[in-house]
């Protein structure tokens, strides 16, 4: 091969480099490494997404955060909390909503969202449940723990060889699954660590801890508050906490929950 020829053909190999790149960069990062995530008023954030190009996160003022995915067809999570984590009282507030509940807009959830090490633990407290698709079906039922005003199923599994916060790894996975869903109130972190170790479901070291929009494909947006109280004064027991066109408080005094009676009214309710 002359002199040209080999120049020619480097000049491909390092064009083809060039595109590859160029490609890549306008990706996220592989499922399971966060895209991006740092400080943001004080809370810990973190993003991450299949597909870069169909998901948006967004970081508010305070403790609000919104995301928006457009024909999605990958897995994303995203949300804003703390680094270290703790079994504290969470108050969420899930608003703003278009496309996330309703069929065809894919699978996705509302939840507190976290990791621990010693042993290595993937954790999930689902709130809401987009289409009532059960994440851990199939899987076998370790127990319940009744809290913040609802039932919470409990389940157990194993991921092998799999990403994680350690890299790829061998690890558990635990889920608490609210059976009364909702898009407000308070979750008190602890009744849920105490269910699970209970139930021989030991969490070790706490790492970060989020209220995470979690999804995977379809069409939709979702604006969340995250703090450790309401941005405003709840609603009293018996009063609309929202509904179609509602302004008021959308959180409830404690131990009240926000009860959707139609896409009109929900109530404040025991």
């Amino acid at each position: 091969m002359n002199f040209l020829s080999c120049l020619l053909a480097f000049l491909a190999t390092a064009a083809a480099a060039a595109v590859s790149a160029l490609s890549l960069s306008k990706k996220q990062h592989p499922l399971g490494t966060a895209s991006f995530s740092g400080i943001n008023f004080g809370y810990y954030y973190t993003f991450s997404a299949e597909d870069g190009d169909a998901v948006t996160y967004t970081n508010l003022d305070d403790g609000e955060y919104s995301m928006q995915w457009t024909d999605n067809s990958g897995y994303f999570i995203g949300g804003k909390g703390w680094n270290p984590g703790s079994a504290q009282q969470i108050f969420f507030d899930f608003f703003n909503i278009t496309g996330y509940l309703a069929p065809p807009n894919g699978n996705n959830s509302l939840s507190i969202y976290g990791w621990t090490t010693d042993p290595l633990v993937e954790y999930r407290i689902i709130e809401n449940l987009a289409n009532d698709v059960n994440p851990a079906l199939g899987l076998t039922l370790q127990g319940t723990v009744t809290s913040d005003g609802s039932v919470y199923q409990i389940y157990e599994t194993r991921r092998v060889n799999a990403t994680s916060i350690t890299g790829i790894a061998t690890f558990s996975q635990y889920w608490s699954i609210r059976q009364s869903t909702r898009s407000t109130g308070f979750v008190t972190i602890a009744n849920h660590f105490n269910a699970w170790a209970a139930a021989g479901m030991p969490l070790g070291e706490l790492g970060y801890q989020i209220v995470a929009t979690e999804g995977h494909s379809g069409n939709g947006s979702a604006k969340v508050y995250v703090g450790s109280k309401p941005a405003g004064p709840c609603a009293a027991e018996y009063a609309q906490c929202g509904g179609e066109g509602f302004v008021g408080p959308t959180c409830c005094v404690s131990d009240t929950t926000c009860v959707v009676e139609n896409e009109f009214y929900s109530q404040c309710l025991s």
